[in-house]
């Protein structure tokens, strides 16, 4: 995990090179047995890291996925050609969907799925039923699930509701509703003014919801929920909260190295990502603890190694400092 989130070069090798230098004999093939082992129930790994970590202030369970690029991995398992919201365009890479817990401000990871539809058969829905079930089974304090409306379906509602939870989604304006339950039915776009504080309507297939609109760059954004009491200020801390997600997105990414590895099959792929995930855990709480963010922390460790990269070289080659 630690080796994810300080090295640039992330690879078998590269991990037993480093530990050789302090004296650590780690073979290549014992570190890739790890990933492999890691990678048998991965999921379980990534749960029974976080569990202690998971207290009843993190209350809100925020689903999505995204996209990590492998554009010359073609014989890795898991890549095929998808749609990347980053480079707007298809791209070589996988799927992954993810869930978080978090307080609104601090983030935990405890849960993720890889799509892999052709082997499985399953959707990036299925995989979303999955984790909620998932959370369920585990007993966590679930205040709100959230996610965009690509989770919206009404299978993934009626999910939620017979499990006498809440949620709160995007759904895209050509959803069907009705003001009331035998009324006309008309797409969410041809809705006149909808009040602040939200408005209650029939959405098909469904059931009662309340539905929310807000304008994001001229546009309406509109959000439904199952809380039908829900209140405009619960809506705003809720949907702020959801966000964390994407932080996440970018954070994992970007400090943990989750998309830069060089297994290809099933079991190590599954291992890594399971321990980037971790990894991230881990930056998070140097942020909440340090008080410092992800990157001004991978600074100060950046500027450790280089000053003592150049103290060495300074005795070894007999140069000054200055």
């Amino acid at each position: 995990m630690l080796f994810l989130l300080l090295s640039e070069f992330n690879s078998c090798i590269e991990l037993s090179k480093t530990l050789r230098i302090f004296g650590i004999n780690v073979s290549h093939d014992t570190i890739n047995r790890i990933l492999w082992n890691e990678g048998l129930n991965p999921q379980e790994n990534l749960f029974n890291f976080m569990k202690n970590f998971i207290t009843p202030e993190y209350n809100i369970f925020v689903i999505d996925d995204f996209v990590i690029d492998k554009f010359y991995s073609k014989s890795t398992e898991f890549t095929y050609y998808c749609w990347s919201n980053l480079h707007k365009r298809v791209v070589m890479g996988m799927h992954v969907v993810d869930c978080i817990a978090t307080n609104g401000k601090n983030i935990i990871p405890i849960d993720f799925r890889v799509y892999d539809r052709p082997r499985d058969g399953k959707t990036k829905n299925d995989l979303c039923r999955e984790i909620i079930l998932s959370l369920v089974e585990r007993g966590f304090n679930i205040r709100y699930i959230c996610f965009d409306s690509w989770y919206s379906s009404k299978e993934n509602l009626k999910l939620i509701d017979k499990l006498g939870l809440f949620y709160l989604c995007r759904i895209k304006r050509n959803r069907k509703i009705n003001l009331s339950k035998n009324g006309e039915w008309i797409s969410i776009k041809e809705l006149g003014e909808i009040p602040e504080s939200g408005l209650i309507v029939y959405l098909r297939k469904v059931g009662y919801v309340k539905l929310f609109c807000l304008s994001k760059n001229g546009k309406a954004v509109y959000y439904i929920t199952n809380n039908l009491f829900m209140s405009f200020g619960e809506f705003q801390e809720v949907k702020n909260a959801s966000w964390r997600i994407e932080e996440f997105h970018r954070g994992v990414k970007q400090c943990c190295n989750i998309g830069n590895f060089f297994v290809r099959k099933r079991f190590p792929v599954l291992g890594h990502i399971s321990l980037a995930m971790r990894a991230f855990f881990i930056l998070e709480k140097i942020r909440i603890d340090k008080k410092i963010t992800w990157y001004e922390f991978r600074r100060e460790l950046n500027r450790i190694a280089v000053g003592n990269a150049i103290i060495s070289l300074c005795k070894e080659t007999g140069l000054l400092l200055i």
